[in-house]
């Protein structure tokens, strides 16, 4: 399946799971840093609107929550045929300096071209929430069942997150997943 197709697909799941609430994007611009002028004014005018070039990077496919009539940048998919180390460095840090403007963010990436996560990987990642390598699946009807449980799952994560930033509430627990598995089954 070529990466256009999967982009196709996440953003048709994507609609279908949040529903009438959603808002998915293609080149979604989001914020990688906000700063203070000398008189301590934000320097950005519209934090609602960013733009490339001004202190905003472009994704490939951002999910947004229609909150209060806000576009609430919940999961950032970027798509790669393959990836190298370079890439592995350099969406690493996109997502690590998206997550400090958007804490609730979760990201990651899908390789359309690998049948499995190279090691390299494991060893260079530091910010990506999660990585599918879908050489193997090439139909809507073997993507489709997957891209609906991934984007349930990180949005359930991002509505978490949300809780823990944003919400008055206390915790006395805290723990991490790490799940391996085959893209089909997961």
């Amino acid at each position: 399946m070529q990466e256009s197709s999967f982009i196709s697909v996440f953003e048709a799941v994507a609609s279908e799971v949040i529903g009438k609430n959603a808002v998915v994007k293609r080149g979604a611009n989001l914020f990688y840093q906000l700063y203070l002028n000398r008189s301590l004014d934000l320097v950005v005018s519209d934090t609602r609107s960013p733009a490339r070039g001004s202190s905003a990077f472009q994704t490939d496919i951002c999910i947004f929550e229609l909150l209060n009539g806000v576009e609430f940048p919940r999961v950032v998919i970027e798509f790669k045929p393959k990836i190298t180390t370079h890439d592995i460095l350099t969406y690493s840090a996109k997502a690590g300096k998206h997550k400090k403007i958007y804490p609730c963010l979760r990201y990651g990436l899908l390789a359309s071209e690998l049948a499995s996560i190279p090691g390299r990987f494991f060893i260079h990642n530091e910010n990506l929430d999660f990585f599918i390598a879908a050489k193997k699946y090439s139909s809507e009807a073997e993507i489709k069942p997957f891209a609906k449980k991934l984007i349930e799952k990180e949005l359930e994560i991002s509505r978490t997150l949300e809780q823990i930033h944003f919400a008055d509430r206390e915790f006395d627990y805290y723990r991490t997943d790490i799940i391996f598995g085959k893209f089909g089954d997961a």
